[in-house]
């Protein structure tokens, strides 16, 4: 019923060129380190991930995307990808995208792509893009009519 066979024919090796090809490895999406409300950080804290402060940090920091919870505060500059403030920030923000919810103190010069500030948000600096705008279109210049 059941028999075992044993095949005693070699099977070539797969050369180098041959060998099944692994794709690269994609990076995966984590969840976002965070700092909770009783942390204190005095100096700079750099990651290629995501950031939720919910404590306090004293020194600059760089991130993909920052968040800033209710309860967190930094004093410093922030440089990011993304940076959504709730708390308040007093220093330098310099991002792509910037967002100013209702709750968040801001005391700080932000260079932006795109900035979204909610009503009841507090914001005192400077605000500049970090690319030119396009060039404002042109006004069709109007036509006269012929006197005869």
């Amino acid at each position: 019923m059941f028999s075992k066979t044993n095949s005693n024919s070699a099977k070539p090796t797969p050369t180098a060129s041959e060998a099944p090809k692994k794709s690269a490895p994609r990076p995966v999406a984590s969840a976002p380190s965070i700092l909770g409300r009783d942390i204190t950080i005095i100096g700079e804290i750099r990651t290629d991930g995501d950031l939720q402060i919910d404590g306090r940090l004293e020194g600059n920091i760089t991130a993909s995307g920052i968040t800033i919870g209710e309860q967190g505060a930094i004093s410093g500059d922030i440089k990011a990808k993304s940076v959504v403030v709730r708390g308040k920030v007093t220093g330098k923000i310099n991002a792509s995208l910037v967002e100013l919810a209702e709750t968040a103190n801001v005391q700080a010069d932000i260079i932006q792509d795109k900035l979204t500030i909610s009503n009841g948000a507090f914001f005192d600096g400077k605000c500049s893009r970090r690319k030119q705008a396009a060039a404002p279109i042109a006004k069709p210049k109007s036509v006269q009519p012929k006197t005869a």
